[in-house]
């Protein structure tokens, strides 16, 4: 009698496939295809910027000049979180900055995260704009 109650039960409640997971689009990568950046010398990097994304992990973007902005996927190790960093240190054999450069990144809690950078590409003006990373120019008034 148990048996069949609980049979009558599970029957009840519909079939007991596991539901599938809902299958996400691909993401397309509006820099793939792009030619490989170089920033000619690391003392050019005024600003930067780190990120996750949903396709990457960790996106850095670096200022040169006045809003010239690049991008650049990592593969990180070390304790720290580069998002918390307040310092960036490029170590490299050359004098500029481009792929496969490892980037120190320090935080005030003498935490170091150590990335290597996977691609580097420039930024236009609009890109940056999107990802507000500069602001829009102000109306003139008059």
């Amino acid at each position: 009698m148990l048996i069949s109650l609980t049979m009558l039960l599970a029957a009840s409640f519909g079939p007991t496939t596991e539901p599938t997971p809902m299958a996400k689009p691909a993401v397309v990568d509006p820099y793939a295809g792009r030619p490989s950046a170089r920033i000619l010398s690391s003392r050019n990097v005024r600003n930067f910027v780190v990120r996750r994304e949903e396709a990457n992990d960790r996106v850095v973007y670096l200022e040169t000049s006045r809003n010239v902005w690049f991008r650049g996927e990592m593969i990180c190790r070390g304790a720290g979180d580069p998002r918390d960093a307040h310092s960036l240190e490029p170590v490299s054999h050359s004098l500029g900055i481009d792929d496969n450069t490892t980037l120190v990144f320090r935080e005030l809690s003498s935490q170091t995260s150590v990335c290597t950078l996977v691609s580097l590409v420039s930024l236009t003006e609009a890109e940056a704009l999107d990802l507000k990373l500069i602001r829009p120019p102000k109306a003139k008034k008059g």
